[in-house]
């Protein structure tokens, strides 16, 4: 026994020498591996041999998060100091050994009063060395202090291929100036200006032209505003929090907007209303949109209702609010080719105790049949209920779909706040109502 143990021994050392074999892959494929990895742990490799020491360097991305460097310490003043101190220190020294070497991506979070000229230093140096992805964010917790300033042309460059600023950060252009972003394919821009005495006084403006731009997010709070953009190959589209002064050119009927507005923060609730339909009818094309519940109330506040024809829209997400009696009837009549109508309740699950839901319907479905919307007489072959509790307002909704849709094929009703006695007591009484259509199956879920 103590023989064969030993052969086997013998031959595991000889099957598996003593080495390291990671060390010797080559630097391409180490780089590629090291590059899924913090910036922070990627500099650290440098600590292993000779062989490690400068191959950070060679690594296309740079990743830094404030968050990973806090410093605990007794003195609160003295330990956001050297907090603030060392990743500003940490950050320039890497730029400064890296040398000239390409940049893919460059990604940095600030985390509380970062220092605008280590930020605009950084974003040029990334942009000088070809970036492809550029992700900046910057958070202001303490203090009064002005948001970063950033004109349009230090990201008006050839390589850039997705750009995603947050939080406190502006764009600057002069009134008429235009960009071109020609390899732009992800856009993404969160500002938020806090400056309290001055965010009423301080644009943001992008006026660009990107052809290769597929997916555009924008959300502004309490701030103005301005976007004019042509966007020929747009394959998504979202907007978030308040809206601007948005022009969109050479917008595809495929693109799939995405709308969740609001009015918090503004002294203008009915203005920001009549951008919001403004805004739809320059989506007037679309063959898919989706509207959450806030958005549905910023467009019961405008003091003018007009809506656009949909003529080719084809499928509605509309999110369900107390507004609904006055918002869905309107664009189901200016939607005849609507085909599937989602009604999504799931965002205001938690308001239902606060009497969030209590919509009424007396104004969505007219009493005679020949005044129903044309989808429904003709089109609306699939309606979809997520969020689905059982109230009241809900369960008329689907009574009123089944009973006027003449060609709906499926009622599908999603809940996941019910336990299975209330499912089947639910579904007992849906299955009771009238329909319309004799094809149309309702599936509860």
């Amino acid at each position: 026994m103590a023989c064969s143990a030993a052969s086997t021994s013998k031959r595991q050392k000889h099957s598996y020498p003593d080495m390291d074999r990671i060390s010797n892959l080559p630097d391409s494929l180490l780089c590629h591996i090291l590059s899924f990895l913090p910036t922070k742990k990627v500099v650290a490799t440098s600590n292993l041999s000779s062989r490690w020491k400068t191959l950070w360097t060679l690594v296309p991305k740079l990743d830094f998060d404030s968050r990973e460097l806090e410093t605990k310490s007794s003195d609160g003043e003295q330990s956001h100091n050297q907090y603030h101190f060392n990743f500003a220190h940490i950050v320039s020294r890497v730029w400064a050994l890296r040398n000239a070497n390409p940049i893919q991506k460059f990604r940095l979070h600030w985390d509380d009063n970062f220092d605008h000229i280590h930020v605009d230093t950084w974003v040029r140096a990334a942009i000088a060395r070809g970036v492809k992805e550029l992700e900046l964010e910057v958070i202001i917790r303490f203090g009064s202090f002005p948001p970063l300033y950033f004109p349009c042309s230090v990201f008006n460059g050839n390589t850039l291929v997705i750009l995603k600023l947050g939080s406190f950060i502006v764009l600057e252009s002069s009134p008429g100036s235009s960009f071109v972003f020609p390899s732009l394919q992800i856009l993404h821009l969160i500002i938020t200006n806090v400056d309290s005495d001055s965010h009423h006084d301080s644009l943001s403006r992008l006026h660009a032209f990107c052809p290769v731009l597929q997916e555009l997010f924008v959300a502004i709070y309490e701030c103005r505003f301005e976007l004019d953009i042509n966007v020929p190959a747009l394959e998504y589209l979202r907007f978030e929090g308040n809206l601007g002064d948005v022009s969109l050119e050479n917008l595809p009927n495929s693109v799939k907007p995405v709308l969740d507005l609001n009015s918090v923060g503004l002294d203008y609730v009915s203005e920001h209303g009549n951008s919001v339909w403004d805004l739809l009818g320059q989506l007037c094309n679309v063959e898919s949109l989706h509207l959450y519940s806030e958005t549905v109330g910023c467009l019961r506040s405008a003091s003018e209702f007009d809506p656009p024809m949909f003529h080719k829209l084809s499928f509605l997400n509309f999110g369900v609010d107390d507004h609904l009696n006055y918002v869905l009837p309107l664009l189901l009549h200016r939607t005849p080719n609507l085909e599937v109508l989602v009604f999504d309740m799931e965002r205001t699950n938690s308001f239902i105790d606060h009497g969030y839901r209590n919509f009424t319907l007396d104004r969505t479905f007219y009493k005679d049949p020949q005044d129903d919307p044309k989808c429904l007489s003709s089109r609306l072959t699939t309606c979809h209920f997520k969020g689905f509790e059982g109230l009241k307002g809900e369960m008329e909704l689907v009574r009123r779909i089944l009973k006027r849709a003449r060609v709906l094929k499926t009622m599908k009703i999603s809940s996941s706040g019910l336990n299975s006695e209330e499912k089947l007591c639910v579904l007992k009484e849906l299955l009771m109502f009238p329909r319309h259509s004799r094809t149309c199956q309702i599936a509860f879920s």
